[in-house]
């Protein structure tokens, strides 16, 4: 073992400072659906109770011997009282319900918005333009939705004082969606991918109409979770989508937007990076430094993104879904082993999983990833 130096939540806060480490931390992004199927429940199960599933997170932690950090605390959501509108994004359908008992959810692709939503966002805003269609979306009264969403956060909370009580820093209190995603996820990729080509003026107004509103949204959160850091989930506006002039009108203003307006408020942003970003790390180096976590899910070149973004922001990732599932311990080992040489030379590198821990994720292989990061630093001083 590495003889520590640090306790976990200085060495998350010195990796995102990029600043000199004893060794490198390992934070998982890690939902419900992993240690539910561990604990031998169906998903359904897993995510039918907030207090037991999150329970089965904290225990697959414990019996790890325990990590640095999480990328977000669980599976509640961050939700202001007024945050939760009832506007559709999309459509889930959830095992047990649609799904099979041990199914994983999954995303549907919905038209809930439509071009004619447009001219109301832009004239209202983002907030009271929800607030005029909640009706349409969600037939509850304005009390039950804002106690739902009341009782998301007071969940969330106690999610994030778990973890401080073990010394274990999570980096978000509040999650929330560039305008592109947001819209992407509620018009659906297709229909949005129409508006850039075919009415790209007004989408642009839209966005302008509603990034502020998200801003707000977010720190409000942040203030209510007492966590000071923002995870942005910006999935559907990378390379793997759209070139870069796309990206530049449509995606890149609004992000930097909202990551200078949190850095303002000393808010760390996790930018949750999922699909290809390769060709866009350029523009990540445009932001605030050592106040950003690029977290990616091994489908962009993680050793492209330290050589771009070294002694500028903070990486997270990235061991991939499939090696966490089929792989050998060995095989992990080896994989995390070069994560630390490469990425992890000069600071500013967290061990994590590629995007979230899979489902059948190899408890011995998720042990591995742990143990790693607590017994390989070829870089200490």
């Amino acid at each position: 073992m590495i003889k520590e130096t640090m306790t976990a939540a200085e060495r998350m806060k010195a990796a995102i400072r990029l600043e000199p480490l004893d060794r490198i931390p390992c934070a998982p992004l890690m939902d419900v659906y992993f240690p539910a199927r561990y604990k031998g429940w169906t998903t359904a199960q897993g995510l039918s109770n907030l207090k037991k599933g999150f329970q089965a997170i904290v225990d697959i932690f414990e019996e790890a011997g325990g990590w640095d950090g999480m990328i977000l605390p669980g599976y509640s959501l961050p939700l202001t009282p007024y945050l939760y509108s009832g506007v559709a994004i999309g459509k889930t359908i959830n095992p047990g319900r649609e799904l099979g008992e041990n199914e994983i959810a999954q995303f549907v692709e919905t038209v809930s918005l439509s071009r004619n939503d447009y001219e109301d966002i832009i004239k209202l805003g983002w907030n009271a333009f929800r607030e005029k269609v909640k009706d349409r979306f969600n037939p509850h009264s304005e009390e039950r939705i804002v106690g739902w969403a009341r009782n998301q956060m007071e969940h969330y909370k106690l999610e994030l004082e778990t973890w401080r009580s073990k010394g274990v820093t999570s980096l978000c209190g509040a999650l929330t969606l560039s305008p592109l995603m947001l819209l992407s996820t509620s018009r659906t990729l297709l229909e949005v991918t129409k508006d850039i080509y075919q009415i790209p003026d007004k989408l642009q107004a839209v966005m302008d109409a509603m990034v502020d509103d998200l801003i707000a949204d977010a720190i409000e959160a942040t203030n209510i979770s007492g966590e000071p850091g923002v995870m942005l989930v910006m999935e559907r506006g990378g390379c793997f989508y759209y070139p870069l002039q796309i990206y530049e009108r449509f995606e890149y203003p609004y992000m930097k937007k909202m990551v200078d307006a949190f850095a303002a408020e000393n808010l760390i942003t996790v930018m949750h990076l999922d699909q290809d970003y390769t060709l866009n790390l350029p523009y990540f180096k445009d932001l605030p430094p050592k106040m950003v976590v690029a977290e990616l899910d091994s489908m962009t070149d993680i050793f492209k993104a330290k050589e771009t973004l070294k002694g500028h922001m903070c990486i997270a990732g990235d061991v991939p879904a499939a090696l966490s599932s089929l792989g050998t311990v060995e095989e992990v080992e080896d994989y995390c082993k070069k994560l630390i040489d490469f990425v992890g030379k000069d600071s500013g590198f967290i061990l994590s999983t590629g995007c979230t821990c899979p489902v059948d994720c190899k408890m011995e292989n998720l042990q591995a990833m742990v143990n790693t990061a607590k017994t390989y630093f070829p870089h200490a001083q």
